[in-house]
């Protein structure tokens, strides 16, 4: 699903010529990866301080760098809002022809929404198993995609096709083994991390969760604290999945970002098994894995 894509006959001439790459405009960074014969490749990552007031700029100079480091001016870019940046909820599919899915959708949303809908820039996709009736609705400002995309000409690329973490977070599922109840993914960043649910290869479910890398410091007491609040936040998560779809949760679940040590703790006060994604996914691809994955995203040349 894209927010926002160019004109194809022109970007697919360049993709032809120069690989696409994938820019994780994360909010502490970004990371560069290059998509080639079906692989993904890292060629820059850059952490910045998100509260300097040249975030905006730092960012720009650091990816315009990057890009010209590694000879790929030009080339054909992907990128996808964080989560927070778009409202995601599932809604009664418009009963419309498809070519008039989204306009219709446009004054469903309207009082759904926190700003005016003529504002939003729309997307769509599936819930699975509804037949039809029921869809996935993404909305986001219009200025907020033009912002990604004007930042990625900046750099000196040329951007085609803007997504959304949250199926960003689904690619990711699919490198991963399902068990029982699909693939649980706990991605955690600096703040926050995200909760993602997947069955069968199709995205069921996601929430963010207000606990991150800098809520578990290194003294045992602290750790074990901050631990025992994630394990609060995701089963209380989990029970409303299932009560709310009346599936049952994933029995596995996965974990990326955290402390090493937060799989078998979270396993034991959660009572269920915890993996870290590092035991499943070579440790050489670890970095940027979110852009690594968000590669299967983009559309065949």
């Amino acid at each position: 699903m894209k927010l926002w894509d160019a004109d194809l006959r022109d970007i697919l001439g360049r993709w032809r010529r120069r690989s696409p790459l994938v820019v994780d405009l994360r909010r502490d960074g970004f990371c560069l990866v290059r998509v080639r014969e079906g692989a993904a490749e890292v060629l820059a990552e850059q952490a910045l301080n998100p509260l300097s007031p040249r975030y905006r700029e730092l960012l720009l100079e650091g990816l315009r760098g990057a890009v010209q480091e590694g000879g790929v001016g030009g080339s054909p870019a992907a990128t996808f809002l964080q989560r927070g940046d778009y409202s995601l909820q599932v809604v009664d599919a418009p009963q419309v022809a498809e070519g008039e899915m989204l306009a219709a959708l446009r004054w469903q949303l309207a009082d759904l929404l926190d700003f005016p809908v003529q504002e939003a820039v729309l997307g769509a996709f599936p819930v699975p198993d509804s037949e039809g009736r029921q869809i996935f609705a993404v909305a986001v400002r219009e200025s907020v995609v033009q912002e990604r995309v004007d930042l990625l000409r900046g750099a000196g690329l040329q951007p085609f096709y803007v997504g959304i973490a949250d199926l960003a977070l689904r690619d990711l599922c699919w490198l991963l083994p399902e068990e029982a109840g699909g693939a649980g993914l706990l991605f955690l960043e600096a703040q926050t991390c995200h909760l993602t649910v997947v069955q069968g290869g199709s995205y069921r479910f996601g929430r963010p969760l207000p606990i991150g890398q800098k809520h578990f410091p290194e003294g045992a007491a602290a750790f074990s604290a901050a631990s025992e609040d994630l394990a609060l936040e995701v089963q209380r998560t989990l029970d409303f999945y299932e009560n709310r779809f009346r599936r049952p949760p994933p029995t596995v679940l996965y974990l990326q970002g955290g402390p090493e040590a937060l799989a078998g703790i979270l396993s034991e006060q959660l009572g269920r098994r915890c993996r870290n994604v590092a035991e499943i996914v070579d440790a050489a691809d670890g970095q940027c894995l979110l852009a690594q994955a968000f590669a299967a995203e983009l559309p065949a040349p």
